[in-house]
């Protein structure tokens, strides 16, 4: 449980951090060394439990941030993960909706929703991105 009130904590200051003026991030995410035995499997419960953290460490934050709090907690506990940002590929013109997502090995984690399906990925970010 330590842990993950660490890598909670980890997120959160990345989290902050990250933000800029002008509703813009800049991405240095957190460096740890990958932990042998942490199976992506198991990153389900890390999301759930890392956001009930997040919700009492910053409150309820919006898709980009609770997705970029997700993946740092992640790396944080050693998984593998990815942040994702992709753009409705319907409708084709504007106004084309933007989601954000976290994947743990390939593997969204973080919705429910058919995102590799209805979105069009236009960045990807995270220790995922550079495997």
């Amino acid at each position: 449980m330590l842990r993950l009130w660490k890598a909670a904590r980890t997120a959160r200051e990345f989290v902050l951090s990250a933000r800029r003026d002008g509703g813009t991030y800049e991405l240095e995410w957190p460096h740890v060394q990958r932990k042998l035995g942490v199976a992506a499997r198991g990153a389900p419960s890390a999301v759930a439990r890392l956001r009930i953290a997040e919700r009492i460490l910053m409150g309820f934050l919006d898709p980009v941030e609770d997705a970029l709090f997700v993946t740092a907690g992640l790396i944080s506990l050693g998984y593998p993960a990815s942040f994702h940002i992709g753009r409705e590929t319907a409708p084709v013109v504007a106004p084309g909706g933007f989601y954000a997502w976290v994947q743990c090995a390939g593997a969204v984690v973080s919705t429910s929703l058919p995102v590799r399906e209805e979105y069009t990925e236009v960045l990807r970010a995270g220790e995922e991105a550079s495997c």
